[in-house]
């Protein structure tokens, strides 16, 4: 396999993230037989010169013996999971994509016969296989050998980049081509890939989100929130306030495995039927952390006539017990002190 990088001049404003795409293609390559190339200085600018870049890529590739030519370009950082999900689709053009540097969407839709992009969301494309005409750019795009020796090559037409005419070639000359929604790239400066993950995610935010991304079953008014569950004095969830908030239950997160760095509970899992499993459903969506919160049934019962919807009784043993067969994970299980009394039982978990 050949790893191929463009690049269009030494003093090319990207060049200096050379070594961070490196890095990044190294780790996603490892145990793979492949070799590297980062095409010279061009005699073309802009778009005419990534043309020359993109062919310089495809002479050196048809040269050797190679089965699979890897394009990722110079400002992009590659998932470390990305070449075997890319190689996995089994197609002619395998395709990660990234946003816009803009930030306006993503470098990821489907073509028409005018060579038009209908570009499309974060979650029309996260999680998915895009298939048909595609086209998510060159930003990190996996192409076999057959394509160009079927006569395949980038090339200039004005007014339209390249990476939307070779799909458009490939595509029209019957190349399969898909895009894996699970390799979404980083893209310098704006896109880190540490960005791309949500840090925090808040389930049962409330009135008080702490999350990146914040879920809650109840927008509506809610006796679940108040002091005195017969009574619902509540209000409204303002959630044109409240960041990416997202209606759902918390025992049945609307998430691919990993998406966040982190899950945070306040102060709900006693009102859930299944706490187990939305223990298990924390663990699921993080690829670090989860924190859980809840009042400490083993010191002071939080079930009474108040507390209608209070469904458990929690005590710092009952959760030791339940996740010590979680070999994933190491927890923490304590009592919170901050306020002189055990009022509350604080879990923190740690992915090995």
């Amino acid at each position: 396999m050949l790893l191929g990088v463009p690049s269009l001049r030494d003093n090319d404003r990207y060049h200096g993230y050379l070594a961070s795409a490196l890095e990044r293609i190294e780790a996603a390559l490892s145990g793979v037989n492949h070799d590297v190339f980062v095409t010279g200085p061009t005699q073309q600018i802009e778009l005419a010169g990534v043309v020359e870049a993109d062919n310089v890529l495809v002479d050196k590739f048809l040269a050797g013996d190679y089965d699979y030519l890897w394009m990722v370009e110079l400002d992009v950082q590659v998932p470390s999971d990305s070449f075997e999900k890319l190689l996995g689709l089994g197609v002619d053009i395998a395709c990660g994509y990234a946003r816009r540097h803009s930030g306006e969407g993503l470098i990821c839709g489907f073509l028409d016969e005018n060579m038009r992009v209908w570009y499309l969301p974060l979650n029309a494309v996260e999680g998915k296989i895009l298939s048909g005409w595609v086209m998510a750019g060159t930003s990190c795009v996996l192409i076999s050998r057959r394509v160009f020796e079927g006569g395949i090559r980038f090339r200039y037409v004005r007014g339209v980049s390249s990476d939307i005419v070779f799909m458009f070639d490939a595509q029209r000359s019957g190349f399969s081509a898909k895009v894996h929604g699970d390799v979404l790239c980083g893209h310098l400066p704006e896109w880190p890939i540490e960005s791309l993950r949500p840090n925090v995610l808040d389930v049962g935010c409330g009135h008080k989100p702490k999350g990146d991304v914040n879920i809650d079953l109840h927008p509506e008014p809610s006796a679940h929130r108040c002091v005195d569950q017969r009574v619902n004095d509540d209000v409204r969830l303002d959630t044109s306030r409240i960041p990416n908030f997202v209606k759902a239950d918390g025992c049945h997160l609307p998430f691919r495995d990993g998406a966040v760095n982190k899950s945070v509970s306040w102060h709900l899992i006693e009102h859930l039927p299944d706490p187990e499993g939305f223990l298990r459903e924390l663990m699921r969506v993080s690829t670090e952390e989860i924190e859980v919160h809840c009042p400490n049934g083993g010191y002071l019962s939080c079930k009474g006539p108040t507390k209608p919807l209070h469904l458990h009784d929690f005590s710092a043993a009952w959760f030791r017990q339940k996740l010590a067969s979680v070999p994933e994970w190491d927890f923490l299980v304590k009592w919170d002190y901050s306020q002189s009394e055990p009022w509350e039982i604080v879990v923190e978990g740690f992915k090995r």
